[in-house]
Order: structure tokens, then C-alpha cells, then sequence
């Protein structure tokens, strides 16, 4: 029995037109490549897992090595590459990129157009078209302003963050902003406005250049992180 063979199975549905790398395995009852769309195949690398109740669509790209938990769901067009976790329950848009060995935790929406570098953390809420760095860690939500609420797409810009940036706990980004590298932003703040490199951002847009911070932080060698 082939490889391909062993996949279309009363337990899944895999397109026929999806292509498998070796040693990668498919867990029950889930979708693979459907619905089927011409010239529209789904390439799944080697060495992967892919979990229960999955739902990868069509077009889909998945490098070597990655790790995809239960219950998530990858939309068309979407781009995981090498070595990348994606936990349960977690939900990718339509030609969203997530860089090498990235990881999504549990529950993550990242929306559409989204793009995020290489060994980033992701936890939260992304909102489409946002663009996030090289070893970031979010644990907040990055959203669009949403100022014209009559149109539910209305184009607004959302945050571009740059490498080696901690968005805290519950913290929020939103709008047409920059962070740049070597940036803290605590847990609970609001950021609407850009921030410079090493600086850390509390409460509603305070930003402190790390020098000047008190606490143990600016001890932290997170600003010396380089790769």
C-alpha cells in the first residue's frame, strides 16, 4: 500500500492531487485539499504531523518538520514553512506566511495577508495584512484602528513590527504604527503611535527609552538579543 493510499482512508479526506513527504503522518477526520481546484495543490513536506480534525484547503504550502495540533485550520494560499508548531484550535488565513520554526500557541487567530518572520512566538488575535518581524513574541492583540465601522473591510493600515519585539499579555497594537526592534511592550498597554528601538511601552502610549526604565527589565539581556 502506498503512502497515498494509506491516507484516503474512511478516517480522512485527502485530495488525490495532494502531494506527501515522506514519513509524515495525517490524523483522523481530517481534510486535506478540498474542495479540489484546479492547478491549486496542497504540498505537505517531509517529516510533518498533522493532527485530528484538521482542515488544510487548497494551495496550501507546508515545509519540512512542521508540528500542526488538533482542530486548526489553515485557509488557501497560506504558507508554513520549516519547522514551524502550530497548536490546537488555532486558525491561519488566506496567504498568511509563517516563518521557520515559529510557533502559534493555542487558540490563535492570525488573519488574512499576514506576515511573520522566523522563530516568533505567536499568542493572540493578528489582524489581516499585519507584518511581524524575526523572533517576536506576542501575547496581546495587533488589530486595524477600524474607523469607518459602515465598512467591515474598509483597507486601514494595520502595525508593522519589526524584529525582536515582546508584546505583553493583553496588550494591544493597533492601527498604522511601526515598532521598531528592541521594543517591550508591557502587559495591558495601549501602542497607537510609533515607538523607537529600545524603548519600553506601559500603560496608554508611554514610551521610555530602556535606559531611563526602572525596574529590573533594563538589565534584561533582551536588549542585547541579536539572533
Amino acid at each position: 500500500m502506498s503512502s497515498m493510499e494509506k491516507f484516503r482512508s474512511g478516517s480522512n479526506a485527502v485530495s488525490p492531487s495532494t502531494k506527501i513527504g515522506e514519513n509524515t503522518k495525517i490524523g483522523l477526520y481530517s481534510v486535506i485539499g478540498y474542495p479540489e481546484v484546479k492547478d491549486k495543490v496542497v504540498k505537505i513536506g517531509n517529516e510533518c504531523i498533522i493532527g485530528n480534525h484538521v482542515t488544510v484547503c487548497p494551495r496550501v504550502k507546508i515545509g519540512n518538520g512542521v508540528i500542526i495540533g488538533d482542530h486548526s485550520f489553515i485557509s488557501e494560499n497560506a504558507v508554513i514553512e520549516n519547522g514551524v508548531f502550530v497548536d490546537t484550535h488555532a486558525f491561519i488565513g488566506e496567504n498568511a506566511t509563517i516563518g521557520g520554526h515559529s510557533s502559534i500557541l493555542y487558540g490563535t487567530r492570525i488573519y488574512n495577508d499576514v506576515k511573520i518572520g522566523n522563530n516568533s512566538k505567536i499568542s493572540g488575535f493578528i489582524a489581516e495584512n499585519a507584518s511581524i518581524g524575526n523572533h517576536v513574541a506576542i501575547f496581546g492583540k495587533v488589530i486595524h484602528s477600524f474607523r469607518d465601522p459602515t465598512h467591515w473591510n474598509g483597507g486601514e493600515k494595520t502595525p508593522e513590527i519589526k524584529d525582536f519585539v515582546v508584546v505583553g499579555f493583553d496588550a494591544i497594537v493597533i492601527g498604522d504604527v511601526k515598532v521598531q526592534h528592541h521594543v517591550y511592550i508591557t502587559a495591558a498597554a495601549l501602542v497607537s503611535k510609533d515607538v523607537p528601538p529600545y524603548s519600553v511601552v506601559t500603560g496608554c502610549n508611554k514610551i521610555i527609552p530602556f535606559k531611563d526604565w526602572k525596574g529590573q527589565l533594563k538589565w534584561s539581556k533582551f536588549w542585547e538579543w541579536n539572533e
